[in-house]
């Protein structure tokens, strides 16, 4: 009678449950409803985007930042005066900082009636500000992030980190040079500078800030993509515990092309052997070819990305080259074509023909 008693009150505190349940469901989707028909203002307006960056970052992390849009791409600057440390590697309290701006950048887009596509962080360290740190999101991957659809190993390595020298301080420099050489007159000079040398980036390796001026462009998923993977090949070569005793990874490049009557990706990777490694030449290029083939299978299938004919390959050690079509390319992720046929071809169009 005891057990009957405790289970028939277990089953009527089930029902008092699902009762409140269904009346907070019925609550929530009116209040759906209602914002639906009303509308509702986004916490962030478009008008306000930059403003509400800047004035989080000051607020809540004491960050003096810029902001900037080029079309779907919104660029935020941050100047450090601990980005570096004596051996030029990032400090914790810089990466921390940068953390907090980019929690910054993805509550803000997520939450706004702007239509961003990426958010691109430019930080360099105030003491050598020719060195630049770049971190590129796209803004679906942070959505999915927070809703668990991704992982977080999987966010971090879909976000596209360069350290680099500034393109545009690098060019400035170059001429100023010849300024120097020639006497020219300060103001001819910025006139001559702005006219010619000071143009917004062509491509994601050009994107920086230098000299209070910005240097960013409307960023295409296509181009970040490219970039994502170069950055993965490098990841692959390291988490690989033979690659990593056996290679070193010198260069990795990536390069979305749309404007040869063909639109192709091309990486351009420079894997050399270590000097106390004794490497087969063949077989060192099958390795840099099947962990690009990796990497890229993967990313182009996980973005649904098929706006390509082909990937070129070019192993910058040897100079071989592999075309692999974007057909060939997802029956090899598939495990329908197998790496030793691919590779067996050797030919500069593999897997085109046909």
């Amino acid at each position: 009678m005891i057990l009957k008693s405790q289970s028939h009150q277990v089953t009527r505190s089930q029902v008092r449950k699902i009762n409140v349940l269904r009346v907070l469901i019925l609550l929530v989707t009116c209040n759906l409803l209602l914002v639906t028909l009303l509308g509702c203002a986004p916490t962030y307006p478009k008008e306000k985007i930059e403003g509400s960056i800047i004035k989080i970052c000051k607020k809540e992390y004491s960050l003096d930042v810029k902001v900037e849009t080029a079309g779907k791409t919104l660029a935020i600057y941050v100047p450090l005066s601990d980005l570096l440390d004596l051996t030029f590697n990032m400090t914790k309290s810089a990466g921390e900082k940068i953390n907090d701006v980019m929690l910054a950048a993805s509550r803000v887009t997520l939450s706004t009636d702007a239509k961003y596509n990426f958010y691109c962080i430019i930080a360099h360290d105030i003491r050598i500000p020719e060195v630049q740190l770049i971190a590129i999101r796209y803004v679906d991957d942070i959505k999915r992030g927070f809703l668990g659809d991704i992982s977080r190993d999987e966010s971090f390595r879909r976000m596209v980190i360069d350290f680099r020298l500034s393109p545009q301080s690098q060019k400035e420099r170059a001429i100023k040079e010849v300024f120097d050489k020639m006497s020219l007159d300060k103001k001819w000079r910025d006139d001559v500078m702005n006219d010619f040398f000071r143009s917004q980036p062509s491509g994601l390796g050009e994107i920086g800030y230098w000299d209070d001026r910005f240097y960013i462009k409307d960023i295409s998923l296509a181009e970040f993509l490219a970039d994502q993977i170069a950055n993965r090949i490098k990841i692959a070569f390291k988490d690989d515990k033979v690659l990593a005793d056996t290679y070193t990874i010198k260069a990795s490049k990536g390069l979305y092309d749309d404007k040869s009557g063909k639109d192709y990706f091309r990486f351009e990777v420079l894997a050399e052997s270590k000097w106390f490694k004794e490497v087969d030449d063949g077989k060192s290029a099958e390795n840099v070819f099947r962990k690009i083939l990796e990497a890229a299978s993967y990313v182009v299938h996980a973005y649904n990305f098929g706006a390509f004919e082909y990937i070129e390959i070019v192993n910058q050690s040897d100079g071989r080259t592999l075309r692999v079509s974007k057909a060939l390319l997802e029956d090899f992720r598939k495990k329908k074509a197998k790496f030793e046929d691919i590779i067996s071809t050797n030919k500069v169009d593999a897997g085109i023909a046909g």
